[in-house]
């Protein structure tokens, strides 16, 4: 216990916070699932929660995607996985970059997490093949986070050791050039099992549908665990990602989404140069741990800590700006070189504490974080020439680089956060529970442009919220929840050059959870209305000007559940609908749909096995995703601004066969089996395609 204390102490002193707390365990852990789960079980489940609550007496909405599930689906982008999760949509993301709206707002920026703390990937993708599970919160996650958007978050759980020694090695091919090599090595680095250590690599080379795109990447993710006591652990989290990339550029909405005189156009038309590709390379590293020590069944504390480092570049990248008359021709802007290198540092550290008043049972939560990120650019932004290209008989090796007259701009931008959270959950007898909790922010964030540096903006703001929830069985319980969210924007001025106030937002949900004893039976039933203010959008003619656009809310239902009928058996099911509007604005039109935001979405997946005979181990997966028709952007007030288009729907159908014997796994899947012609997000010049049918076969071993 001495080794133990000295080691807290000295963690807790390096650090520029307060102590954090590790939730102790429940006397009894709620079973884990495989597929889509609403719980709450520390480190088996949600790290998002910072809380060890048991399920059914948590009031947020929170879903777990397993492993299993992304690996049975053969899921490689964040965006595929989220369509497990009721509530979740894809965003205007230009098809390539991680994007993806919760209860119809954008989340794409400041809400993908990784292992409790937010994470900066550098405009780039996140790796799934090295997670345990992916974990999304729907609703503000303020209370608790801090600065975010009112949407929700999603939270990426790295792989760690394990105390057995294993080392899976996986050989994958597909369409578009497909090729990856995995490779998963687990063991015990002492004969005491004190010292655990994993190394997940990833090497993927690959080509995309578009023409003249693809990528290749190679990925570590080295862990080491240290495990004293049972009551201490420690472990070190690091991460590397090198990408070498070229990008493709969303096409125009005419010959796609709209109709075009001159017939349809190819999906995978390039817009970049053929000769004279788009080139990105994004690179990071990161470095961190995880601390946890339990100084009783009472008291524990737990911290979090991660330094990065981030290199991002890229060229020759060109984006629509017109299409000619006749709708043949298209302009384009150059965009490049860009070049951008930051650091990035991250700390939460919490304290609990469980105690009785009378009748109530206590379970404190008291936390302080810190953040710091710093960030230098150069960027280019060519509009000076038409690079004009023609739609239908495209010439390449005509663009190979930008109009040298036009200058580059310089920025540095410096953010900083702190925060103060308090969360307390009360239990009253067996059937009703509270949870109370609040976070005081501050932000800070200082620009530079061009050498002229810009005002420091500071932004103070507290993040209540309350929840309750009531048990009907032992299996189900109804929920309460009510939170606000709070998202600075220090770094958007209005025309007079001051800083934007930050954006906020209110929650107000309530609804039914449900978890059968025997883990047969898991979901929820929520209905939710988010309202936001202070919302932002580029000023429509002058340039780096933002304004305020006034109130959107959103209103919906939402359903999910995982359920086991038989072994072997395992169905689970998303559905969504949402009412997505302006409420108030001076330029968009009150009332209209907010841009990209289907009205229904709804996913299913089944699964079987084949459980003993002959053909034991073989099985099949089906899957179905339908989302409804969307308005391709929100509705102007301005006079004699163009009107709005609408997007169709579109039905995904998905499938998967699998096989395994002894140590040996094979396994195939089709995605878009009917090679469905859809488009996610559109704008008349940035139209994304979705992606065409394509396969994926793998074979892996475990020695």
């Amino acid at each position: 216990m001495k080794a133990c204390s000295l080691i807290s102490t000295s963690l807790l002193l390096c650090s520029t916070s307060l102590p954090a707390a590790a939730m102790a365990a429940t006397d009894e852990a709620p079973a884990t699932r495989d597929d889509i789960t609403v719980t709450a079980h520390l480190l088996d489940a949600p790290i998002a929660a910072k809380a060890d609550i048991a399920p059914l007496e948590s009031s947020q909405a929170i879903s777990v995607i397993s492993q299993e599930m992304l690996e049975g689906q053969g899921v490689r982008r964040i965006a595929d996985a989220l369509f497990n999760v009721a509530g979740v949509s894809r965003s205007n993301n230009y098809g390539f970059f991680d994007g993806f709206n919760i209860r119809g707002f954008n989340a794409s920026t400041g809400a993908t997490y990784l292992d409790g703390l937010l994470d900066d990937t550098g405009y780039g993708t996140s790796e799934m093949t090295a997670l345990e599970r992916v974990e999304v919160v729907k609703g503000p996650a303020s209370g608790l986070f801090g600065q975010g958007p009112i949407s929700g978050m999603v939270n990426l759980v790295s792989k760690r050791p394990q105390d057995q020694v294993f080392l899976d090695v996986g050989l994958a091919g597909g369409s578009y050039d497909f090729k990856e090599i995995t490779l998963d090595a687990n063991g015990p680095l002492d004969e005491a099992g004190t010292l655990l250590a994993r190394l997940p690599v990833v090497y993927r080379d690959q080509d995309f549908f578009v023409h003249y795109s693809g990528q290749r990447r190679i990925f570590l993710a080295p862990s080491l665990t240290w495990k004293p006591d049972a009551d201490t652990s420690l472990t070190l989290l690091g991460r590397y990602v090198d990408d070498h990339i070229n990008p493709w550029s969303p096409t125009t909405a005419y010959g796609t989404a709209l109709p075009n005189p001159n017939g349809k156009l190819s999906r995978r038309l390039s817009i970049n140069d053929g000769e004279h590709p788009a080139v990105q390379n994004n690179d990071y590293w990161n470095l961190g741990y995880v601390f946890d020590h339990k100084f009783s069944e009472k008291i524990a504390v737990h911290q979090s800590l991660r330094y990065q480092d981030f290199h991002n570049s890229w060229d020759n990248w060109l984006f629509i700006t017109g299409i000619s008359a006749d709708r043949r021709t298209v302009t384009r802007a150059f965009y490049g070189p860009y070049d951008q290198h930051g650091k990035y540092f991250r700390v939460d550290t919490n304290a609990s504490l469980r105690f009785d008043t009378g009748p109530l049972n206590h379970y404190l939560l008291i936390g302080v974080d810190y953040g710091r990120r710093s960030a230098h650019d150069t960027n280019l932004y060519d509009t000076s020439m038409p690079y004009a290209l023609d739609l239908y008989d495209p010439i390449y090796g005509t663009v190979s680089t930008h109009n040298p007259a036009v200058p580059a701009m310089t920025y540095a931008i410096v953010s900083k956060q702190r925060g103060i959270y308090v969360q307390d959950h009360i239990k009253l007898g067996e059937l009703l529970t509270m949870t109370l909790g609040g976070r005081w922010d501050k932000a800070i964030s200082r620009t530079n442009s061009n050498g002229t540096a810009s005002p420091e903006v500071n932004d103070n703001a507290f993040s209540p919220r309350a929840g309750a929830t009531l048990a009907l069985s032992d299996w189900a319980s109804l929920y309460v929840n009510y939170a606000k969210s709070f998202n600075p924007q220090g770094t958007y001025r209005s025309a007079d050059g001051t800083p934007l106030p930050p954006e906020r937002g209110v929650n107000y949900e309530g609804g039914v959870k449900f978890a059968k004893a025997d883990d047969s039976l898991t979901g929820m039933v929520t209905l939710f209305e988010l309202t936001r203010t202070n919302v932002a959008t580029a000023d429509a003619v002058l340039p780096n000007v933002y304004v305020l656009t006034g109130e959107q809310r959103t209103r919906g239902v939402e359903a999910e559940a995982a359920w086991r009928p038989a072994p072997g058996v395992e169905l689970t099911g998303a559905f969504t609908y949402l009412d997505a509007i302006v409420t108030a604005d001076n330029r968009l039109q009150v009332g209209s749909r907010l841009g990209s935001i289907p009205r229904y979405i709804a996913n299913g997946w089944a699964r079987y096995t084949i459980q003993d005979g002959a053909l034991a181990n073989l099985g099949a997966g089906f899957g179905l995703h339908h989302e409804s028709s969307r308005m391709a952007s929100t509705a102007s007030a301005v006079a004699g601004a163009v009107a709005p288009f609408s997007l169709k729907g579109y039905t995904l159908v998905d499938g998967a066969l699998f096989y395994t014997i002894d140590d040996w796994s094979v396994q195939a899947n089709i995605r878009n089996i009917f090679n469905a012609r859809y488009f996610p997000t559109a704008s008349l010049t940035r139209t994304t395609p979705g992606e065409p049918r394509t396969f994926m076969i793998s074979l892996s071993r475990r020695f």
